[in-house]
């Protein structure tokens, strides 16, 4: 099982993901939790699951990108 991120961790990649190296889903994904974020200031497991697999992903395709160049 996933550890659970922090709240500060969670503000970190809602403030700085990258939104040009997401798909639209994903894209969709992180503007619903951002705004579930602003209301709740919580989100499940699932979502605190799904948020860091997608960070990781866009982190990974920028590097990829720039290694392209």
């Amino acid at each position: 099982m996933t550890e659970a991120m922090t709240n500060e961790l969670i503000e970190h990649i809602l403030s700085n993901i990258e939104h040009e190296n997401l798909t639209e889903w994903e894209k969709d994904f992180v503007k619903s939790v951002t705004a579930y974020w602003k209301r709740n200031k919580k989100l499940s497991d699932k979502q605190q699951k799904r948020l860091r697999e997608v960070w990781e992903e866009s982190r990974n395709a920028k590097r990829v990108f720039r290694e392209q160049k």
